[in-house]
């Protein structure tokens, strides 16, 4: 399983449990012999207990999901850095095969100017 559904696993156990909490604390406030009052008062402290709950488990979860997040950015600034020394180290192994290849280039004209003069020479008869 892996990391998002082992999360949204998590996320939907913990729905559960505090749906489950609210049904059973809401039926039994509502069979249990009490006045309305006392039925009243329970009610709004099992549902500032139960806000409390979820106040805290989505803090927990938002900050688990900002320290992702910060981790995510900070690798993604790494990949561009190695990125960015890649794309350097490509250039600069363009720049010298392209020197290379300019000092061939120039080298060979400068033989075939030199060839063509020899055989220019060679083909004009000597005069005697």
């Amino acid at each position: 399983m892996d990391r998002k559904e082992e999360s949204c696993s998590s996320g939907v156990a913990v729905l559960s449990f505090l749906t489950g909490t609210a049904i059973g604390a809401a039926v039994a406030l509502l069979l249990a012999p009490r006045s309305g009052r006392e039925t009243r008062a329970m009610i709004k402290e099992y549902g500032t207990e139960l806000t409390d709950r979820a106040v805290e488990e989505v803090r927990g979860r938002s900050e688990d999901a900002v320290d992702r997040g910060r981790r995510m950015i900070e690798r993604g600034k790494n990949l561009i850095g190695r990125g960015t020394e890649l794309v350097n180290q490509g250039r600069e192994f363009v720049d010298e095969k392209k020197k290379i290849l300019s000092a061939a280039i120039d080298a060979g004209r400068e033989a075939m100017q030199r060839e063509k003069e020899n055989l220019a020479k060679a083909a004009v008869p000597e005069e005697e």
